[in-house]
């Protein structure tokens, strides 16, 4: 019965899907077939206008899939809804230039500007449709939360404010629980929530959970993403996992190099003029220099200069003391604001990457002094340093300026294991996207200066209890 109403739920969800890409790839198709191919020097046919169709229609699909906006029930309807209109701008996008080049001329926009905001206005319907039919269809998992220390537990507090996904009716404490206790908890409830828990602690939930069909949410350690990221080998008889330090191909590294010189080179040239009136601005609101240099970690701990827009007053750290930016930081000129939400201070990083010292995609550099505090808490914070930093990476696609640097770490070393062409395209694309997320520049709570004091998972470094 349960698996008959999960096949169902699955079927109405498909649906929704299939008929937001069947109007969006149909409505392209029709302004196709309407007002283009009659036109074009050789028309298409049959089998050639389908082919268009089906580009197009991976066209939308293939960006969806990139920016998440199929994700119904894991992410916000605000990011459903922006993921769908980045998507949508996308083909748009996509389809002018396609239907110019078979026009042999640039075609009128106004089709394309209408169709984008009509789409868009879909969408957001769309969204708010699925949205509420989804939890209509899936109510609130009981969840238990079971927790190592108060970091832990504070540490997931963005995912227990998901109350449309979770209805926590308890909280346990693993110190102070038994697995005997828990194994008896866990039987009025759907879910069971692990975070920062010894990991033979864990390993027995997680097993019982797999026995009794309840659902296991495992917030990782960082010794989990270092395995996760290992290659799989048979040994003889016995299947291992093979972890090592990070080891690039050469053709990567050669093809990495090579689109990182393409790419400041043309970005510098154009975005030139914008970077002259930044630089103007900032000149005129305090006389100022307009740019700074600071001294921060890339590949195997080498130091170089990076370069950016000066965003903070001249004497902003006076006192000698690093220390990352605040909400409503009093050193930050209204320049700087401005600047900072539109990431404009971070353009002239551009000759960072044209000189080698820096990539488009990987870990950003950490300034010396507040790495070696980061490691005081965190002696694996070291290991971001297996690639060359970078102007975005995976720490800031899914985090925020003011994410716990365990968890930074964590997403830096998901990145670490799985580089390739495809997942550095992915993030640049996804980049784009969260440049216009205001709250992915939120400035540190006015408690954590620099490294926070303890780990979320309550342990120190590789000293982790097994």
């Amino acid at each position: 019965m349960v698996k008959k109403r999960y096949i169902k739920e699955k079927i109405i969800l498909y649906l929704f899907k299939i008929l937001i890409c069947c109007l969006f790839t149909g409505s392209m198709y029709y302004c196709w077939i309407k007002y283009f191919n009659p036109f074009v020097p050789t028309p298409f046919f049959k089998l050639g206008n389908y082919f268009l169709a089906a580009v197009l229609l991976f066209t939308y699909v293939g960006f969806v899939k990139i920016y998440g906006g199929f994700l119904v029930g894991t992410s916000p309807v605000s990011d459903l809804m922006f993921s769908q209109i980045i998507s949508i701008a996308f083909l748009q996008a996509v389809a002018y230039v396609i239907f110019s080049l078979l026009s042999y001329r640039l075609v009128s926009v106004v089709p394309f500007i209408v169709m984008f905001f009509a789409f868009s206005a879909f969408a957001v319907v769309w969204v708010l449709v699925i949205d509420f039919i989804y939890f209509k269809l899936h109510a609130p998992k009981k969840t238990i939360v079971v927790f190592n220390n108060v970091d832990s537990y504070q540490s997931i507090k963005g995912i227990r404010d998901i109350k449309k996904r979770f209805r926590v009716i308890r909280t346990v404490n693993s110190e102070k629980t038994s697995l005997e206790e828990l194994y008896e908890y866990m039987k009025s409830v759907d879910a069971v929530f692990l975070c920062g828990v010894p990991s033979d602690y864990r390993n027995e939930v997680v097993k019982k959970c797999i026995a009794t069909g309840k659902i296991a949410y495992v917030k990782p350690k960082i010794s989990d993403t270092i395995i996760r990221g290992g290659r799989t080998i048979q040994l003889m008889n016995v299947p291992v996992y093979r972890c090592k330090r990070s080891d690039a191909s050469l053709i990567y590294q050669l093809g990495k190099r090579a689109a990182d010189i393409v790419f400041s080179l043309v970005a510098i040239i154009v975005l030139s003029p914008l970077m002259l009136v930044v630089a103007a601005a900032i000149k005129a609101e305090d006389g100022g220099p307009v740019f700074y240099k600071q001294t921060r970690l890339t590949l195997n701990g080498k130091q170089f200069k990076i370069i950016k827009f000066r965003s903070m007053k001249t004497d902003a750290e006076k006192d000698g003391v690093a220390r990352l930016a605040e909400d409503n930081d009093d050193r930050i000129t209204k320049v700087g604001r401005f600047i900072r939400k539109l990431r404009l201070d971070e353009l002239p990083q551009l000759f960072n990457i044209l000189s080698g010292s820096m990539s488009i995609v990987g870990p950003r550099p950490e300034r010396p002094e507040i790495a070696k505090e980061y490691e005081e808490s965190i002696p694996e914070f070291s290991l971001r340093l297996q690639a060359k930093a970078g102007l975005t990476g995976y720490a800031q696609v899914y985090g925020k300026y003011n994410t716990p640097p365990y968890d930074k770490v964590q997403m830096d070393l998901m990145y670490i294991a799985n580089q390739s062409f495809s997942e550095d395209f992915r993030l640049i694309l996804m980049t784009l996207k969260i440049m216009f997320v205001p709250s992915s520049t939120e400035g540190v709570d006015k408690k954590q200066r620099t490294a926070m004091r303890k780990r979320p998972d309550g342990n120190k470094g590789e000293n982790e209890k097994k």
